[in-house]
């Protein structure tokens, strides 16, 4: 009942401000900057509604040859279009059913998930969940736009296996939800410059699996291994401009959110400490980014830099003005830089972060620095099937033996494989997926694999059927090799 309230609320709200919003942007300069749009090689098999203004090799939208776009129609995985005939006469015309909310979108999914997990109560049917997404847009007569996404779901597991058999911060965190994503609003202030501000998501760099770049939005794991990073990531406020100039593009980025990463809750099977673990630390400041880019035939560049607060954190001990323990989020500095190549069917690409102001329990005020490197290619000289591989290195420097026995034990070079599959059949109505990821430089720290096939059964209506197999080999894949998984959904878009 909570949900449907808050929901309700906020779709009203909508509708009540659409027209008062539109009335202040008249007047408003109404030349906006074209550019054009298209999709990655990645494996992405849905569209997620947080990523609509981040096609291409990069997060933001650029101005690009027509060259450009030639050379990189082989590795487009999805494409749409429209036609509309006016010369329909009136007698022709079909009634369509009347939109109840003009701009209002959404999907609504079931999913359950069976775990081979032998303990109580996580065994067997270990998930039921029902999630509704609901998408809101408005585009103004001068071409400015303001979009929302609110999401909530509602896991009947721990009704139907009995709340008092789980922790309350398992409950608290997996039992439901309702969450505000996307929120926000983006225009052209002139041909050459675009602005946008509100909660989004902004991608630096191109892997779909391994993050090393891309930093500026921190991810949902709270079921590891279960879905791909476009579908973990979540939105932070922030306000960038994008200005063109030429084939280059610069974008300059205020963070004015503070979020971190949603880690697996005490009590789940994702979560092997036998403690509570202390809270974030929260912050009010703002902290920025820089990214300039370039598209060129058949290859781009991006440079990256910001000075951000590191994601993971570490341990604050109390102290008289702060009685409990912390998480602690420094700020970190880093450089970086993406490349990719297109030859043929093959795409080279290649990721380099530097990061310094690390800091660590273990290690108290001591700072390091770390270098991380992604090399990766995609090849989609098959029909209907891309196969893609990327391997990353990180290497510490002036590395502690401390860092050995953090929670996640840090080596001096860690390493982190991932290898894809995906196959379309029955014209794109079937698509067959795999990915395996692991860690180690010989493939043995442990990792997970996934196999799903996604299945269009008619218009707006998918179903999903897949399993995750967890693999052993470090003190943390170890304490989670049993969680293997099957689950399937069926979802229904509107």
């Amino acid at each position: 009942m909570h949900v449907k309230v808050l929901l309700s609320t906020l779709l009203c709200t909508l509708l009540l401000q659409a027209e008062s919003i539109d009335a202040d942007f008249e007047g408003f300069d109404d030349s906006a900057s074209s550019s054009t749009v298209y999709s990655t090689s990645s494996t992405q098999m849905s569209q997620d509604a947080n990523n609509d203004d981040m096609a291409g090799f990069d997060d933001d939208t650029t101005n690009e040859t027509s060259a450009s776009t030639e050379d990189m129609d082989g590795f487009d995985d999805t494409s749409t279009s429209s036609a509309t005939d006016a010369s329909i006469s009136s007698e022709d015309k079909v009634t369509e059913p009347v939109e109840v909310i003009a701009g209002l979108t959404g999907k609504f999914t079931e999913q359950v998930a069976f775990s081979l997990y032998n303990d109580t109560p996580h065994s067997n049917i270990s998930s039921v969940k029902s999630s509704l997404s609901l998408d809101y847009e408005h585009k103004f007569e001068n071409g400015w736009r303001v979009k929302t996404n609110v999401k909530a779901y509602y896991d009947a597991i721990y009704d139907i296996k009995g709340t008092d058999k789980f922790s309350s911060q398992e409950r608290k965190q997996l039992q439901s939800e309702v969450e505000l994503f996307d929120a926000y609003l983006e225009g052209s202030i002139t041909d050459t410059l675009d602005f946008k501000v509100g909660r989004q998501v902004i991608v630096w760099g191109r892997s779909d699996t391994i993050r090393v770049t891309d930093i500026l939005n921190p991810l949902d794991n709270r079921r590891p291994g279960m879905v791909d990073i476009e579908d973990l990531r979540l939105p932070v406020a922030m306000a960038k401009f994008d200005y063109f100039i030429g084939n280059w593009r610069v974008t300059p980025i205020a963070i004015l959110e503070q979020r971190f990463s949603k880690n697996p809750p005490f009590g789940s099977i994702f979560n092997p400490i036998p403690f509570v673990a202390p809270a974030n630390e929260s912050y009010n400041d703002v902290t920025y980014a820089l990214s300039v880019g370039a598209e060129f035939s058949g290859w781009d560049v991006n440079f990256y830099a910001a000075e951000v607060r590191n994601d993971e954190g570490q341990l604050k001990l109390p102290t008289l003005t702060q009685p409990q323990p912390l998480i602690a989020h420094d700020k970190i500095k880093m450089a970086g830089a993406a490349l990719n190549v297109l030859s043929g069917s093959w795409l080279f690409k290649t990721e380099l972060a530097y990061f310094d102001g690390l800091k660590y329990t273990t290690t108290g005020d001591k700072e390091f620095s770390r270098t991380d490197l992604l090399l990766g290619v995609e090849y989609n000289g098959i029909p209907d099937t891309l196969i893609s591989y990327d391997i990353v290195t990180r290497n510490m420097s002036s590395y502690d033996a401390r860092l050995i026995t953090e929670a996640i034990p840090l080596k001096k070079h860690d390493y982190q494989h991932a290898f894809r599959v995906t196959s379309d059949f029955m014209n794109s109505t079937v698509t067959a997926n795999y990915l395996i990821s692991l860690y180690g430089e010989k493939l043995n720290e442990g990792g997970f694999q996934r196999a799903w096939v996604k299945y269009e059964v008619m218009d707006g209506v998918n179903m999903n059927v897949g399993v995750v197999d967890y693999i052993g080999g470090s003190t943390l894949f170890d304490s989670i090799k049993k969680n293997d998984m099957i689950f399937t959904d069926i979802s229904y878009s509107f």
